[in-house]
């Protein structure tokens, strides 16, 4: 039977475009080199489109209604396949395809959202119907299609989208270090920056719950150290997580981004070290892409939405709206809405270059108005940042932080419109501007890196701050709300509806550029920051 449909698709079947595009439209710009060769190995991803949308999208909002029948009533991954995920005969269409084009099948999941693949460059030309050029962009080296892919008619309509068809696209984490801190600053006496008391004190973070019972997910690139963590745990007298916390590379053994390296991973240090400060209790697993590039990271994200280990994801990689293909972007945003229908709560961070996300991206450095994807989903919280202010303390001579004294959005938090995503539902009221496109940040935390958060990587110690920060405290504090409760999905509905009462620290003061805080909803802290001891009775 599949070799019959190979023979359909490959001679009978006219060719379709498929429903969205996957060529970045900075990779335009790009300085054409020549056809790229022929026998070169590329690893390509067919992301497959879920079923039944619109349900899918009525349920996630019955999900979050106190008054529907199906309030809280998460699927399981079996019972989500069965209703939306793409059908096992489009899997297997899929799969004849690529083979029939020359290309070995590397990766499918559980949920069948994608087949990923290799081969070389004729067989991804063959198979897609178009070119690989090299190019170079700003004067960097690299392949991308020049052509916009096509598929068979039949399977096309099966299909959300292409990804991996160049080598630019890539995410950043987004952190700011200040550089090596003195051994001593780690002890509070090289005044001031936030241990996770001071974090603890200025957001009113009660001892329990601890996290205790529930499981956050890291999802990005390179390894932290278990020594690195052991130090961090020893210096602010925290306890280890509990086991198995582990990470998990979603590449080969030995993918580069697996690897631990001290500048490369100082993300990943910030990340499992944060999360535990505020979570001290809950288990800790690291997902890891195999690199950087966007492709990658989505195959993580769909792997961490498959596996269903845990019910808070944090990422705080990210790149710029206007550099990531539509395809790939359309492809994340059903992995975290399937992530949503399982009850999983997925936080990422705005960005640290304020309304000009594409600045300081690395397919170029762009001063035009732009959010940060996947931060720009509706299915995922985006996180802000803020430069925080304690009551009283964090001076030199009485370093501790004792009570919140307030906050300014920070210059650098991520924040505006999408040009991409629809306005979600909750997105309205308190302060909401008018519109019908997604608005980001969601929420904030303390992110600026002149306070920053002690880290240590690499048996160094550093101060870090950026949106990164923030995200890692913001999935360790609802790790707090999820403990004991069970899955909570996406949280912004309810967050939303909260807005203006005292569980959020209405931020009004600062600027990102283009936008400024004010009172209510705004596109620097989108709802503020929280008051944890009064979001935990709210929530």
């Amino acid at each position: 039977m599949r070799a019959l449909l190979v023979v359909l698709f490959a001679v009978a079947a006219p060719a379709a475009a498929a429903p969205r595009s996957a060529l970045s439209p900075r990779l335009r710009e790009a300085v054409d080199v020549g056809r790229a060769p022929a026998s070169q190995r590329r690893y390509v991803v067919v992301g497959l489109a879920l079923r039944d949308q619109t349900g899918l999208a009525t349920l996630l909002a019955d999900l979050q209604n106190p008054a529907s029948p199906r309030f809280h009533r998460f699927l399981t991954p079996a019972e989500f396949a069965a209703a939306y995920a793409p059908t096992p005969e489009a899997e297997a269409q899929v799969i004849a395809h690529l083979e029939a084009s020359g290309l070995t099948v590397t990766d499918r999941l559980p949920s069948r959202l994608a087949v990923g693949a290799v081969g070389t460059t004729a067989a991804v030309e063959r198979a897609f119907g178009t070119e690989l050029h090299e190019v170079l962009l700003d004067g960097r080296p690299g392949f991308a299609a020049t052509v916009e892919p096509t598929l068979p008619r039949p399977l096309a309509k099966a299909v959300t989208g292409i990804l991996g068809l160049d080598d630019l696209v890539a995410a950043r984490p987004h952190l700011r270090a200040r550089g090596a801190a003195a051994p001593r600053a780690a002890l509070g006496r090289n005044c001031c920056h936030l241990g996770p008391a001071d974090v603890a004190s200025l957001y009113d973070v009660p001892p329990e719950p601890d996290g205790t019972g529930e499981t956050v997910v890291i999802a990005g690139v390179y390894q932290w150290k278990d020594q690195d963590l052991v130090a961090f745990d020893q210096q602010w007298g925290l306890p280890d997580p509990p086991l198995p916390s582990m990470q998990v590379c979603t590449g080969k053994p030995g993918a580069p981004g697996c690897r631990f390296g001290r500048k490369k991973s100082l993300e990943a240090a910030l990340d499992v070290e944060w999360v535990h400060a505020l979570a001290p209790g809950a288990r800790i697993v690291n997902y890891m892409a195999r690199s950087p590039l966007v492709v990658h990271l989505a195959m993580a994200y769909a792997a961490i939405a498959s596996d269903n280990v845990g019910h808070v994801v944090t990422t705080s990689w990210g790149a710029c709206e206007a550099n990531v293909a539509e395809a790939t972007q359309a492809f994340d945003d059903q992995v975290f809405a399937m992530g949503a229908a399982l009850g999983q709560a997925w936080f990422a961070s705005t960005g640290d270059h304020g309304a000009e996300d594409c600045r300081g991206d690395p397919l170029g450095n762009h001063h035009r108005l732009s959010v940060d994807h996947p931060a720009n989903s509706p299915h995922v919280v985006g996180v802000g940042g803020t430069t925080p202010a304690c009551a009283s303390g964090f001076g030199r001579g009485d370093p501790a932080c004792v009570g919140y004294g307030g906050e300014a959005g920070w210059g650098g938090s991520g924040g505006g419109v999408s040009a991409l995503f629809p306005r979600p539902g909750f997105q309205a009221g308190c302060g909401v501007p008018a519109g019908a496109t997604r608005l980001v940040p969601d929420v904030a935390l303390a992110a600026d890196p002149h306070v920053g958060n002690y880290t240590i990587v690499g048996r160094k110690w550093f101060i870090v701050g950026g949106t990164s920060a923030a995200t890692a405290m913001w999935a360790g504090l609802f790790a707090r709300l999820t403990a004991g409760a069970g899955p909570q999905g996406d949280p912004a509905p309810r967050l939303y509806a909260l807005c203006g009462v005292p569980t959020f620290h209405d931020v009004t003061l600062g600027s990102n550029g283009a936008y400024a805080a004010g009172p209510g909803y705004d596109l620097v802290t989108g709802l503020g920051s929280p008051d944890v001891r009064a979001l935990l009775a709210a929530y």
